[in-house]
């Protein structure tokens, strides 16, 4: 009865010690996991130059971070993760300042020669938002840079950084993806 009694207990406590060690473990990775997500998905400005864009020997430094974001076609209403006491806060465009976006952009010779090509406005997404408390607490928001998706088939895009301010396009990216697929039938 004493020993049934002490294997019992060693049994417990064995078991103990693996659901702890498991629980422990488990939520070290998902910690982790969400610190890398967090990490990966920051937004970075576009005019923050990789050092080898200058020798144009890596052109997958975009797809290095949230490629899935390049690429998809996601468009609406932008979700940022903010600092602070919220998670989420909601950036809705009105039909107005997406008319002035696109009117400065239509402006710009290069971005005529990509429509010309066949790429299409998909999607406005305000880069550089910046917000001021004022003295009586009230908040000013204010959109200096915008970027300008363009898309063209499924796997192009034209990234076109406006400068809101000067009212004039300051650069432009493409991304032009080829698919090659290989059959393996014998």
């Amino acid at each position: 009865m004493r020993r049934t009694t002490l294997l019992v207990a060693l049994g417990l406590v064995a078991l103990s010690a693996i659901i702890i060690s498991t629980y422990g473990a488990l939520a070290w990775y998902n910690g982790f996991s969400r610190m890398i997500q967090i990490h990966e998905c920051k937004a970075t400005q576009v005019s923050a130059e990789p050092p080898c864009i200058t020798d144009a020997q890596n052109f997958m430094w975009n797809f290095k971070r949230c490629w899935r974001w390049m690429l998809g076609n996601e468009c609406g209403r932008w979700k940022m993760i903010v600092k602070g006491d919220f998670r989420r806060a909601e950036l809705e465009l009105s039909e107005e300042f997406k008319e002035r976006v696109l009117d400065i952009a239509r402006r710009d010779e290069d971005v005529q020669n990509l429509l010309s090509e066949g790429y299409n406005f998909s999607c406005i997404r305000s880069v550089h938002i910046k917000s001021v408390v004022q003295e009586n607490g009230q908040v000013t928001i204010e959109v200096n840079e915008v970027l300008l998706v363009l898309t063209k088939n499924e796997c192009n895009r034209a990234f076109i950084e406006v400068d809101l301010k000067a009212e004039r396009v300051i650069r432009i990216i493409i991304v032009n993806v080829t698919v090659v697929e290989k059959s393996t039938a014998t």
